[in-house]
């Protein structure tokens, strides 16, 4: 009920009192008669609005709490969908990852054992008999296997005489977008690294040869000379690698 139409309801009751006499009914007793039934119905009223509001009050509480209700009843089955669907993802990944050698892969493998330092994995290599230790931060790294190729040291004829191995360990967050350092190891037979050593071929443009890492009876493991002169992200890291030794060979 609006403001002015209230005010025309207490118009209309006061309008209802008998007119009063002045000389003779008008008294004391007679003001006060009319001073009460105003103050009852304003009492009345203002009791009423009170109640009013109270009841717009829990009935907006009510709403807001139902409104709630009917929100998590329907964004439920949108997050077990979706977490469902986040396991499955995560999941597929997991099923989806690559394997650490691409190539040859009986002959190589991931050994994630700690051994004296829990923040080392190990690369073993059974093909070629010797591992290679890595940091943790590598785990899930890659096995990249190309050939290096010997050129003979005979200007005129500059043909490829000798060829090898050569292991590309390559770091999880590699991409070809962004390439990080490999970390090469070259692998020659005993007699190719001392034709190496007695410049009966040589490899690549660099005036220097590779640089020794490690050797057993059957095997020599090198280090290409310049690996890193392209100074890709990482590369201070593999060379902090290498500084520790990291190869080590069977026999």
């Amino acid at each position: 009920m609006k403001d002015h139409e209230r005010y025309e309801e207490v118009e209309r009751m006061i309008r209802t009192l008998p007119e009063p006499d002045f000389d003779k009914r008008f008294t004391k007793d007679t003001q006060d008669i009319i001073h009460d039934h105003l103050i009852q119905y304003a009492s009345s009223y203002e009791k009423k609005k009170r109640r009013a509001t109270t009841m717009r009050k829990i009935f907006v509480g009510f709403a807001s709490i139902a409104a709630l209700l009917l929100f998590a009843f329907l964004i439920k089955p949108i997050m077990e969908d979706r977490l469902s669907s986040s396991n499955n993802h995560n999941q597929g990944q997991l099923g989806q990852e690559r394997p650490a050698v691409d190539d040859d892969k009986e002959g190589h493998e991931q050994d994630t054992n700690k051994q004296n330092d829990p923040d080392t994995i190990v690369y073993k290599n059974n093909e070629y008999g010797f591992t290679f230790s890595l940091p943790e931060s590598w785990a899930g790294y890659q096995i990249v296997k190309e050939t290096w190729e010997g050129v003979s040291i005979d200007q005129e004829q500059s043909n490829i005489i000798e060829n090898g191995p050569i292991l590309f360990i390559r770091h999880p967050q590699w991409t070809e977008v962004k390439p990080r350092q490999d970390i090469p190891i070259m692998i020659f037979t005993h007699n190719q690294w001392t034709l190496l050593q007695n410049g009966e071929f040589h490899i690549g443009a660099a005036p220097i040869g590779p640089t020794l890492l490690g050797q057993n009876k059957d095997y020599v493991f090198a280090l290409p000379a310049r690996y890193n002169f392209a100074f890709l992200e990482g590369y201070e890291e593999v060379e902090n690698i290498l500084k520790n030794q990291p190869l080590h060979t069977k026999n």
